[in-house]
Parts: C-alpha cells; sequence; structure tokens
C-alpha cells in the first residue's frame, strides 16, 4: 500500500516537474526568438540577383596623367635648356550608363554603350633657368566600353568583387588635324585595358556599387607633328585612376 502511494506520489511530482520544464522552455526561448529577430538582417533585392539583365546609370571622378617616353632628339642641343618633361595629374568627371548581364551567381558581364568623360591632361616643360611651360589639353570623351566582373557569395546584403575589360576612348568635336601653332597635341582616339575592384551593396529600392579601377592606355596617343613640343617625346600613353558609384535595379 505505502509502495502504490509512493509512485502515485512520484507520478504527481513527475508531472509536475515535466510541466515546469516546459513552461521553463517556452518562457526561456520566446526572448531567444525576439533576440534573434532584432539581432537579424533583413536581405533586400533578392529577386535582383536573379534577373537576367540589370540597367543603371554611374557618376565618378579620376585623376589622370599621361606616362611618355623621350625620343632620341630629347639629348639633341635643341633641348638643352629643357631640364625635365613630367604630366601633372589632373581630375575630370564620368557619367555614363550601363546594363549589366547575368551569367552565373557569381560572374556579370557589364556593358557600357554610352560613357561621357571629361578630360584635362598636360604636360610640363620644365626649363633650367626654373620657368615651366605647361600644354593644358581639354577635352570631351566618348568612352564605350565592356567589362566581366566575379563577385564573391552574397553575405547578407554585401558583395565583393573584381573587374577586368576593355575600353574605347573618342574625343567629341573636331576631327584629327595637326595644328599650324606649335603647342601638343593627342590623338582623337584611345584604347585602354581597365582592372578594378568593388563592393555591392543591397538597398530597399536600388543597389550601390563603389568602385575603385585603373585603366592604361594601349596606343601611343602623341599625334605626329614636326614641332618643339612633340619631337622631344617618342611615346605617350595615358593612365587613369577612377573613383565610380554605379546604381542599379
Amino acid at each position: 500500500m505505502y509502495t502504490t502511494h509512493f509512485w502515485y506520489q512520484f507520478y504527481l511530482h513527475g508531472r509536475k516537474i515535466g510541466t515546469l520544464v516546459f513552461v521553463t522552455m517556452l518562457c526561456c526561448a520566446q526572448p531567444l526568438k525576439g533576440q534573434m529577430t532584432k539581432q537579424g538582417v533583413t536581405m533586400h533585392r533578392l529577386e535582383s540577383d536573379k534577373k537576367k539583365f540589370q540597367y543603371g546609370f554611374f557618376l565618378g571622378t579620376h585623376s589622370n596623367a599621361l606616362g611618355l617616353k623621350y625620343a632620341p632628339a630629347f639629348d639633341t642641343p635643341a633641348y638643352d635648356e629643357v631640364k625635365t618633361i613630367l604630366s601633372p595629374s589632373m581630375t575630370g568627371f564620368n557619367l555614363g550608363f550601363m546594363v549589366n548581364v547575368r551569367l552565373d551567381d557569381q560572374f556579370t558581364m557589364r556593358l557600357v554603350p554610352v560613357k561621357v568623360a571629361l578630360y584635362q591632361q598636360a604636360l610640363d616643360y620644365e626649363f633650367t633657368d626654373g620657368t615651366t611651360d605647361k600644354q593644358l589639353i581639354e577635352s570631351t570623351r566618348i568612352e564605350p566600353g565592356l567589362f566581366f566582373k566575379y563577385r564573391s557569395i552574397r553575405r547578407n546584403n554585401t558583395r565583393m568583387y573584381l573587374v577586368a575589360g576593355i575600353s574605347g576612348s573618342l574625343r567629341s568635336g573636331k576631327e584629327e588635324m595637326v595644328s599650324s601653332t606649335d603647342r601638343l597635341e593627342i590623338r582623337r582616339f584611345n584604347l585602354k585595358a581597365e582592372i578594378g575592384l568593388g563592393l555591392e551593396k543591397y538597398f530597399k529600392f536600388f543597389k550601390l556599387s563603389p568602385e575603385i579601377r585603373y585603366a592604361r592606355g594601349l596606343t601611343d596617343v602623341l599625334l605626329p607633328s614636326n614641332n618643339f613640343y612633340h619631337n622631344g617625346i617618342g611615346r605617350l600613353v595615358t593612365h587613369n585612376f577612377s573613383l565610380y558609384f554605379h546604381f542599379s535595379d
């Protein structure tokens, strides 16, 4: 009889303990769930990564300089009074439109059908008497391009990426011609190889991609001309460092 009463009491206490443990787990789990929601990340624009085509525009600024190679004429008496020829860094502005084509989750092709770039390019002829003759060239250029991007796996609302490609550069306005005035002239067309890295940041209504890119000219942009500013130079190529801000859907 006592044994039966003992097991009955144990059964009642067991049920109470089980109920207490269950209620305690619920109470502890509820704050934990709220904490995860509070600390969680809202994933923006998940559908954007699945689109075959994405459209956008970009703004940017660049610093550019001309890399030069001296001609044999620079060692002749005609340039005895010229100490050196330097290209200072000049800033400019870029604006354009783009189309991103999804090849894979991590591979994207970027087509830039329209890009307008404002340039200032210069060479400083420094003389032995301490004076400097600056040859400044200002131009507006149309620069279409084709690029390929390799993107990292998406981490919350962020992706890192590498980008590389090729672009053309065509000066708008006047045709290519040799001036009768002694001054520096560069070609109307240039071809550039570009490489850079960037960050894709997903927001609720758009995607922002800051990007740093380096571009090197593949062609000699020195326009053949027989004058003081050209004869001492054998080759001119362009160097650009750019900061872009891409906005896309």
